[in-house]
């Protein structure tokens, strides 16, 4: 065979196979658009959470029409995605999904500044929100381990704005979140994060908040650290 026929076939073979395996690496990423997905995933949203259910179930929900609209999709196999349902609820504006409250429950925060409430997810296909009175003041919220949160306020007229006034929840049981403390008149806090402890100081001294799981935890590692192998 002619040198140079054989090199056009070579040539050949090669482009052949490049353009397989461009295939095959353009096919290790798929993009699926609204059209492609159930009618839940189409249309405007305006906030998404992603739920996991004790059985297992991962659920995506996704806020419309100001809040009141929750529509919720089976997104357990990315490749099967489903429609479940929708619901209504009677929310005052619409709002941002903050933080897991448990297994079963997750805290909200409204955008029009009027405060907190719950969505209750005992059954992930009828989501129940809640107002609960201890979340409607304006306040901004932070996680203290897994079954405590801190709600801190600074424009309340019990506390200026330059000592903001701390109020500590516990949400083991999201259904009824427990107040355990509140402290008004902050003037400083300090955090240790690797034992979860918050110091709290305002004109009756100090007040520590705990998180005992953290505190295990650290333990632990510095156990582990003094005892290697």
């Amino acid at each position: 065979m002619n040198q140079s026929i054989i090199k056009i076939l070579i040539a050949s073979t090669f482009v052949v196979a490049a353009s397989a395996q461009a295939e095959v690496r353009s096919k290790a990423i798929v993009v699926e658009s609204p059209s492609d997905l159930p009618e839940g995933a189409r249309g405007h949203g305006e906030a998404m959470y992603l739920h996991r259910t004790t059985e297992g179930r991962a659920i995506l929900y996704i806020e419309r029409e100001q809040g009141r609209t929750l529509a919720f999709l089976d997104v357990s196999d990315p490749a099967n995605i489903k429609a479940v349902g929708q619901v209504s609820l009677d929310a005052p504006s619409s709002y941002d999904f903050v933080q897991d409250l448990a297994e079963s429950a997750v805290l909200i925060h409204y955008r029009n500044h009027s405060g907190f409430a719950v969505i209750g997810l005992n059954d992930y296909r009828q989501p129940v929100l809640k107002n609960e009175p201890a979340y409607l003041h304006p306040s901004r919220v932070e996680p203290d381990g897994s079954n405590g949160m801190l709600l801190i306020s600074t424009n309340r007229a019990s506390a200026p704005a330059r000592d903001p006034e701390y109020e500590v929840l516990n949400i083991s049981n999201p259904s009824n979140p427990t107040p355990l403390a509140t402290i008004q008149g902050v003037i400083q806090r300090v955090d240790r994060p690797s034992t979860g402890t918050v110091f709290l100081l305002n004109d009756q001294g100090l007040t520590v908040v705990r998180c005992l799981a953290a505190e295990q935890e650290h333990k632990t590692e510095e156990w582990q650290k003094e005892h290697p192998g």
